[in-house]
């Protein structure tokens, strides 16, 4: 089943793109210079230099995928879902798994909690993917060493609800809807790197599924975004 919906520029679908390429190379960076750290003095010569190379051309492409997310700026174009019956459930603990080696850089902890056996509502598992993995991203960017990271899902009344709070710097603006505007950097005091478009793409999907997303912020106590989407 598809549904079109605003215009997205060619630019857009680049900088969206090179922007989900972030997560797993950083995830990839993290578990190389993990091995190389734990398992040093199993490894001989050979199998050291293979890694290093491999390390160093993930650390290329982060800075390749950077580079293209300043550059690219979002117009207009098009963008179309191609929705199916998923387990929402099962694509959350996928997005969990995928993200994990970004937590354990920080020693974040990230709690799960789903009381209903399963979740399935019609998406397109990839862009719904694409909004998990930068929420979760997001959360564990802006959030301290060794804190806890909350997800909960939910399905009331023919809808299904989701909620991510980490426990950061949180986010410092007046007006909070301002935050899923293109190329608003969120918790500047942080001076990571970053275009601000995670949330802006967030938000692109969950419209495109006919759903709705909303922030709560306090300056050094937290952030919580939901979002909810028709199943």
């Amino acid at each position: 089943m598809q549904n079109t919906i605003a215009p997205i520029a060619n630019d857009t679908f680049i900088a969206m793109f090179t922007h989900d390429l972030k997560t797993p190379i950083n995830s990839g960076i993290f578990a190389l210079e993990m091995l190389l750290k734990n398992s040093s003095d199993n490894l001989n010569d050979y199998q050291k230099e293979l890694l290093n190379d491999l390390l160093n051309s993930s650390k290329y492409m982060k800075r390749l995928t950077e580079n293209a997310l300043c550059k690219f700026r979002a117009d207009s174009g098009k963008l179309v879902l191609n929705k199916e019956k998923y387990s929402v459930k099962k694509l959350v603990k996928d997005c969990i798994e995928e993200t994990k080696y970004l937590l354990n850089e920080k020693n974040q902890h990230l709690k799960f909690t789903c009381t209903q056996k399963d979740i399935t509502a019609n998406v397109d598992i990839v862009e719904l993917t694409r909004v998990i993995n930068n929420l979760i991203s997001n959360a564990c960017k802006y959030s301290q060493k060794n804190s806890d990271i909350e997800i909960t899902l939910q399905k009331i009344n023919h809808k299904i609800y989701f909620e991510i709070q980490d426990h950061g710097c949180g986010i410092n603006l007046k007006d909070l809807d301002k935050a899923f505007e293109k190329y608003v950097r969120l918790a500047n005091s942080q001076k990571s790197a970053g275009t601000g478009l995670g949330l802006y793409i967030t938000k692109l999907i969950i419209d495109a599924h006919n759903g709705n997303i909303s922030i709560k912020s306090k300056p050094k106590k937290g952030t919580k975004i939901s979002f909810n989407i028709p199943e």
